[in-house]
C-alpha cells in the first residue's frame, strides 16, 4: 500500500497497527526483537562507556561514546564510534 492508500484506509476506520497486522503479523515480533537488540547493544556499550548514546542526524543512525552535543551546545562529532549507513531513520518530532 502507498501512503495515500494507508491514509484512505485510516479515514475509513482502520488503524496503522491493524493494517500492519493484516499485512504480516510477524512484522511486530521482528520489530520488537530488533528494538530489544538495540537496547541490549547500548547496555553492553555502557559497560565500557557509561555516557554512550544513540543519535540520529540527517536520517543516519549513530552510536556515540558520549552526548551528541556539549553542555554549551556544540556538536561532538568526534564521539561518533559507529554509523549505520544502511539504516535510515527520520530524525524529527511530531
Amino acid at each position: 500500500m502507498t501512503e495515500e492508500e494507508v491514509l484512505e484506509a485510516i479515514k475509513c476506520g482502520k488503524s496503522a497497527y491493524g493494517l500492519l497486522m493484516d499485512a504480516d503479523p510477524k512484522l511486530k515480533r521482528r520489530f520488537n526483537r530488533i528494538s530489544a537488540s538495540i537496547v541490549k547493544l547500548l547496555d553492553d556499550v555502557h559497560e565500557h562507556f557509561s555516557d554512550a548514546s544513540y543519535f540520529t542526524a540527517s536520517g543516519g543512525f549513530h552510536l556515540l561514546l558520549g552526548n551528541s552535543h556539549s553542555h554549551e551546545g556544540h556538536a561532538q562529532r568526534s564521539l561518533e564510534a559507529l554509523s549505520g549507513d544502511q539504516v535510515r531513520i527520520g530524525d524529527g518530532d511530531y
